[in-house]
């Protein structure tokens, strides 16, 4: 009995999310307009997050940001964890990529560019479990214009939902690396091309050609060296990114009559 209790709450709980996410969910109330919302207090949070990051996200917090009581939230949101559910939704508000006229592929790389530079203006969104697919209308917006812009390959439905899976889960993960390599170097004084010299000096030091061959090879290509200027993108994620567009080119050809 407790189970089915616990799940019912659960799918309740699940259904008012949802009604948050698609506008539906405001609680009405007679008279005036309040003065709080859920919008506002999942902008205020969002807010918080962006300037101190998730871990500095408390109800309490989000109250004095509105200037409002904590108790008053609740009657707009359950808790934390449902304001962080609306908040990764309202943080996606930014218009995905209009098509530009252009092929396809350039319009896959201007949607990993502009996904890359959603993780980099809201980098808290990188520290947040990920507890299902999205189902808000501004993160399947995003979801969508990826879709679009490989459609015309002929691929499934399916097909496109794993391919675009694929390419957010690889955006996101090394956004995540990304920022906590900038952390990192912040915390000890470097900048990011300081700290690619002294990376590749280490290796040239101690590593061993003999039991690292591959590496010592590319570490005298100079694939380690810092370039001249700190790029905006990493060059794995431009790389790998084309590469898993050669790999859905060449499976749609083959499908092709």
């Amino acid at each position: 009995m407790a189970v089915k209790d616990e799940r019912t709450a659960m799918t309740a709980e699940r259904t008012r999310t949802l009604e948050l996410l698609w506008g539906g969910g405001e609680r009405p109330t007679r008279g005036p307009k309040p003065a709080l919302s859920v919008e506002k207090i999942v902008r205020a949070a969002i807010e918080l997050a962006d300037a101190e990051g998730v871990e500095a996200l408390s109800m309490q917090r989000v109250a004095a940001a509105v200037g409002k009581t904590t108790m008053s939230l609740y009657r707009y949101v359950s808790g934390k964890d449902q304001l962080i559910e609306l908040m990764v939704d309202y943080a996606a508000e930014e218009e995905p990529p209009k098509p530009a006229g252009e092929d396809w592929r350039a319009e896959v790389a201007v949607w990993v560019r502009a996904v890359w530079e959603f993780h980099l203006r809201h980098p808290w969104m990188l520290r947040i479990r990920m507890n299902g697919p999205p189902s808000g209308p501004r993160q399947l917006a995003w979801m969508e214009a990826g879709m679009r812009a490989i459609s015309g390959l002929g691929l499934t439905g399916a097909e496109m939902i794993w391919a675009m899976t694929f390419l957010d889960g690889a955006v996101r993960e090394l956004a995540r690396i990304s920022l906590d390599m900038a952390e990192a170097q912040r915390e000890a004084g470097i900048t990011g091309l300081q700290a690619d010299a002294d990376f590749a000096a280490g290796l040239r030091k101690y590593l061993d050609p003999e039991r690292f061959p591959m590496l010592a090879a590319t570490i005298a290509e100079g694939t380690f060296d810092p370039g001249t200027e700190e790029s905006g993108i990493l060059p794995d994620l431009e790389f790998g990114v084309q590469r898993l567009l050669d790999g859905l080119e060449a499976y749609a050809r083959r499908r092709r009559p």
